[in-house]
């Protein structure tokens, strides 16, 4: 009598078949991710300029120098050089497309009548875009270059946009002389979350590799993403000029390597508010709605009678386009 086959219990039967029937899915789903990645790495080498003219961002002279500490850096000068008053410096944020325009609204005025510096800080603009360590002791140096090297260590009135209002706060702590007074326009590290944050040095090492470093950078730096970006920074409408030079800086070689630095948190400082705190200077913080940098600890301020801050309910994370009449009329308080 022939021996009978075994008979397979049919839950058995099913469960073995469940994996055999998930790995075609998960063979396509790789594939089809491949297949975006190639896509974007090949658009990114072939379809995008990345050395689109750079022409200056604001009104003056465009200066260079090479800094002792911070390498090769660049600035907008104008206005009266000899006024009797110390020279206004202006920092613009850090972001994916940062730039000295940023600071246009505030540069234009006060050069009108008096001396205005504007720094292309390391990384963004005329300033050296080279793979390097970025860290928030490098922009402190570049700050502290230029006032050494380029204005004789003569005091300064400054004022920083978003989280390079840290990098003039560790400044301003490292050498207190050179600064007159400080202005922080929708500052970071204001907030308990900002306390909390830490550099993510593996999600750094992961964007750095060569073959989709440049390709994540241009997605973040396409025309559609940096309207986005820009426009939920704001509460008035958008400048197209803002958008165009945005995307004419982001587009240069080099562009990435601050930026991604940014993105994986390694500029920010998690102590910065004590830094704040700490400083003997005149200081002025203005705030705007800022989804993404909350000011939740500046009620901690009203002890200290050297700081004023204020408050704009009806201006983004860009205050001083979007309401530069009060803007100005708080900082003429705080330079004169």
């Amino acid at each position: 009598m022939a021996a009978q086959p075994f008979a397979q219990n049919p839950e058995e039967s099913q469960v073995t078949a469940r994996p055999r029937a998930i790995l075609p899915i998960l063979a396509a789903m790789f594939t089809a991710k491949l297949s975006l990645w190639l896509a974007l790495i090949a658009w990114s080498r072939t379809q995008v300029n990345h050395s689109v003219p750079l022409m200056a961002a604001l009104r003056g002279e465009l200066m260079r120098f090479r800094g002792r500490r911070a390498g090769n850096l660049a600035y907008y000068a104008a206005g009266p050089a000899h006024d009797g008053r110390p020279p206004l410096l202006l920092l613009h944020s850090i972001n994916a497309s940062g730039s000295a325009f940023e600071m246009k609204p505030l540069f234009e005025h006060y050069a009108q009548a008096r001396r205005v510096i504007a720094l292309d800080l390391p990384g963004f603009g005329f300033s050296d875009r080279s793979d390097r360590l970025y860290r928030p002791a490098l922009f402190r140096d570049a700050i502290l270059d230029l006032i050494e090297q380029e204005l004789a260590g003569a005091r300064v009135d400054a004022v920083a946009l978003s989280l390079s209002s840290e990098f003039l706060a560790l400044a301003a702590q490292c050498k207190p002389a050179y600064f007159r007074s400080l202005s922080f326009l929708s500052p970071t590290g204001f907030s308990r979350r900002s306390q909390r944050i830490r550099a993510n040095r593996p999600l750094w090492w992961l964007l750095r590799l060569p073959p989709w470093r440049r390709a994540i950078y241009d997605v973040l730096t396409s025309r559609p993403s940096l309207r986005f970006f820009l426009q939920s920074n704001q509460r008035t409408r958008l400048k197209q000029g803002l958008v165009d030079y945005a995307y004419a800086t982001s587009h240069q070689p080099g562009a990435e390597y601050a930026p991604l630095a940014f993105i994986s948190f390694l500029l920010f400082t998690p102590n910065i508010f004590a830094v704040y705190r700490s400083l003997p200077h005149p200081c002025l913080a203005i705030f705007g709605e800022d989804a993404f940098s909350p000011y939740d600890l500046a009620d901690a301020l009203r002890d200290k009678p050297n700081w004023r801050v204020r408050f704009l309910k009806d201006a983004g994370a860009l205050v001083h386009w979007d309401a530069p009449r009060a803007v100005i009329t708080a900082l003429d308080e705080q330079l004169n």
